[in-house]
């Protein structure tokens, strides 16, 4: 027979089973979670971004952005010769920047334009219009061995908006 104070005592049977179930339960969340993003990262689903062979420069217009849909980025070969990738994506608001080549703004055709804000980026990236305040992000781009390879993992920022440049866009 078990008296009062076995019922209300820490050490009792009742406290004993609370004790075990209260550490069981967050050990066994903590290995399900560990079990789930092992599987997560060794889904197939998963693939870390890879760079990108664009192929030979000469294969791109001068001042004719060309879109990598796949990997979300435009290739832009600018007028100095020089070869940017610009990730495909308004830094501020995250829609997607279709290119424009009949969309005019400052007496200029050519613009990348922001579908939900109207932001509005020339072929280098930097903002002119609109409601952004930085330039789009770049991708990495190099040559090797003839052919240009974008790296889409990290790249810089893009620019502080500057109202007092002039605009990089297509011959008119």
């Amino acid at each position: 027979m078990t008296t009062d104070t076995e019922r209300i005592s820490p050490f009792g049977r009742g406290w004993r089973w609370l004790n075990r179930f209260g550490l069981l339960v967050p050990l066994a969340i903590g290995a399900l979670l560990v079990v789930l993003v092992a599987i997560t990262l060794a889904s197939p689903r998963y693939s870390s971004p890879t760079e990108v062979n664009a192929g030979s420069p000469d294969e791109y217009d001068v001042a004719r952005p060309h879109y990598f849909e796949e990997e979300r980025f435009w290739l832009v070969h600018l007028p100095d010769g020089e070869f940017v990738a610009l990730y495909d994506r308004d830094p501020a608001t995250g829609c997607s920047l279709p290119w424009g080549s009949g969309f005019e703004h400052m007496g200029a055709k050519g613009w990348f334009r922001d579908a939900c804000s109207g932001s509005i980026y020339d072929l280098t990236g930097a903002c002119f219009g609109g409601s952004c305040n930085v330039g789009l992000n770049r991708l990495n781009v190099s040559m090797v061995d003839g052919d240009l390879i974008v790296d889409p993992r990290d790249g810089p920022h893009g620019e502080f908006r500057s109202d007092n440049g002039d605009p990089v866009n297509p011959p008119q």
